[in-house]
C-alpha cells in the first residue's frame, strides 16, 4: 500500500475518532445538563422545606404530627441524604384499619402513642392521609426497625386495642427506590 493510501486511512481513522469524541462530548453535556437540573430540583425542595419550618403548613392541625406534604418532603430529603452519605433508615406506615364511631378518637390516640414510641427529635411522624401515618426512623438498621415495629404493635395492643395495619421497609436492605418501597408498603396496609 502506498504512502498516500496510508495517509488517507489514517485521516479516515482520525475523522472517525473525532466524530466519536464529538458524540461523547454531546452525551457528557446532556448528562451535565440533567445533573444540574436534578441538583436545582433538590435545592428547590430543600428551600421549600426550610421555608415551611415554623409555619402551620408543616403540622397536621387535627393530629398535631407533620402534615402529609411535609412528611413526604422530609422522607424524600432524608432518602437522598441517606444515599449520599451511605446511611440506613427505616420507614413505617401505620394505618387505622376500621372506620367506626370512635375513628376520630382512635386516630388522635394513635398519633399520640406513635409520638411516644419513637426517638424524638431524631425520628419523625406525619399523617400521610386520612387514616395512615408515616414514621421515619433515622440512622437505624433493619433489625432495630423491626424491633421498633414490634414495640409499636405491643403498645397499640396494650394501650389502645384498636385494629391497625403496619408495614415497614429499611433502606438500603429493602431497596433503593423510595417510590417503589412506599408503593409496596401502601399495598400492604390497604
Amino acid at each position: 500500500m502506498g504512502e498516500k493510501e496510508e495517509l488517507l486511512q489514517k485521516i479516515k481513522m482520525l475523522e472517525d475518532q473525532l466524530e466519536y469524541y464529538r458524540a461523547r462530548e454531546a452525551q457528557m453535556e446532556q448528562l451535565i445538563k440533567e445533573y444540574n437540573e436534578f441538583i436545582r430540583r433538590q435545592f428547590d425542595i430543600y428551600d421549600q422545606f426550610v421555608r415551611d419550618i415554623g409555619t402551620s403548613k408543616i403540622i397536621d392541625p387535627y393530629t398535631r404530627v407533620y402534615s402529609a406534604e411535609h412528611i413526604s418532603k422530609l422522607i424524600t430529603y432524608y432518602h437522598q441524604r441517606a444515599f449520599e452519605e451511605n446511611r440506613s433508615y427505616g420507614l413505617i406506615l401505620v394505618r387505622l384499619a376500621e372506620r367506626d364511631e370512635d375513628f376520630d378518637a382512635n386516630l388522635l390516640a394513635l398519633a399520640k402513642l406513635l409520638k411516644n414510641v419513637v426517638r424524638v427529635p431524631m425520628d419523625s411522624i406525619g399523617r400521610l392521609n386520612e387514616d395512615t401515618f408515616a414514621v421515619l426512623l433515622t440512622e437505624i438498621s433493619k433489625e432495630n426497625t423491626s424491633k421498633v415495629v414490634e414495640r409499636m404493635k405491643s403498645f397499640i395492643n396494650e394501650h389502645l386495642a384498636i385494629p391497625v395495619k403496619i408495614s415497614f421497609r429499611s433502606y438500603p436492605e429493602d431497596g433503593s427506590n423510595l417510590e417503589d418501597m412506599v408503593k409496596q408498603m401502601q399495598a400492604e396496609v390497604s
